[in-house]
């Protein structure tokens, strides 16, 4: 395989970060333990979250609520999970659609796209 295909699997654990990754960026694990606490299991679960929802865990301030989303920003692989219209372009001409003949079958199995 070539060095530039990467799995869809590959691709896939890029993007999962576990939140632990945090503590490497100046992130106590109590705060992590918080984190965790509140439902907030992944980096990408973190960076999703609003300010206003970190602040409502308890003991988060402005302070700490900004400290964490930096933090998060530099845990976080090339750009967050955000692609440019040219990589979405690319991802979406890997994906193909297999018809069972019948349009309404088609139309309850949504179309039976694979990518």
């Amino acid at each position: 395989m070539p060095a530039s295909v990467i799995s869809d699997d590959e691709v896939e654990e890029q993007l999962i970060v576990d939140i632990d990754q945090l503590q490497a960026h100046g992130i106590g694990q109590a705060d992590i333990g918080k984190m965790k606490a509140a439902g907030l299991y992944t980096v990408a679960s973190v960076h999703s979250s609003t300010t206003k929802t970190l602040l409502k865990i308890r003991g988060f301030s402005e302070v700490k609520v900004e400290k964490v989303k930096e933090a998060v920003r530099k845990c976080l692989p090339n750009g967050a999970g955000y692609v440019t219209g040219h990589e979405l372009l690319q991802l979406r001409r890997r994906c193909f659609r297999i018809s069972t003949g019948s349009k309404q079958w088609d139309s309850i199995l949504n179309g039976l796209r694979h990518c």
